[in-house]
């Protein structure tokens, strides 16, 4: 598990725990990567959280997405935190090329499939319920509460079981330390939302 194939710049590349739980913990809403029967690729866009490295969703059990996974259950799923925009002229003026966008990626691989067992079901409702409503004000999922039993019997929920995954950390580490100390300054200076933050993650590579 986690083998960071296929990312072109390995200095980019994340194997880190701890960003695997802060993307996946902080992103409310993650793509769901499918195969259609001819071959074609389909996105899904879908809320989420995880039980481990495995990511768990709500769905219905009918319909194109359902039926997908059925026929098709090797799938990816993708999570992108983004910080700042960096613009051309602060490394370039008058050239576009080099304007870029700094952020945190996961990629997961594996298959997915419906969860038949309620505790796990419940176990992943709860992720769902502790990630989107932190505040709280509901009783925990349970099969042992009898009007919690019967909806898991009939709710659909679903596993993206991570076969590997990749991290990917981008914050200018292929360029000179020199350039990147010009983009905290100029991030400082702007102060727009995510900036500061984009700021120190660019510091923790000096």
């Amino acid at each position: 598990m986690g083998e960071s194939r296929g990312l072109r710049r390995a200095e980019l590349a994340s194997q880190d725990d701890a960003v695997f739980r802060e993307v996946c913990g902080e992103v409310l809403v993650g793509y769901l990567g499918l195969v259609l029967p001819d071959g074609m690729p389909r996105s899904v866009a879908l809320n989420f959280a995880t039980l481990g490295h495995d990511i768990v969703f709500h769905g219905a059990l009918e319909g194109e997405k359902y039926d997908l996974i059925q026929a098709a259950p090797l799938a990816g799923f993708t999570v992108v935190k983004e910080y700042a925009y960096i613009p051309s002229n602060w490394s370039a003026p008058d050239y576009a090329c080099p304007a870029t966008q700094f952020f945190k990626s996961i990629e997961i691989k594996g298959r997915c499939e419906p969860i038949t067992d309620l505790q796990e079901k419940a176990d992943a409702l709860n992720a769902l319920m502790v990630k989107h409503q932190p505040e709280g004000n509901y009783a925990t999922i349970t099969p042992d509460i009898p009007r919690y039993r019967k909806a898991l019997e009939h709710v659909g929920v679903f596993a993206v079981r991570c076969a590997s995954w990749t991290g990917k950390v981008k914050f200018g580490q292929n360029e000179p330390e020199k350039l990147r100390r010009i983009f905290v300054a100029k991030l400082r200076e702007r102060g727009r939302p995510m900036d500061d933050e984009t700021a120190r993650e660019i510091e923790k590579t000096f």
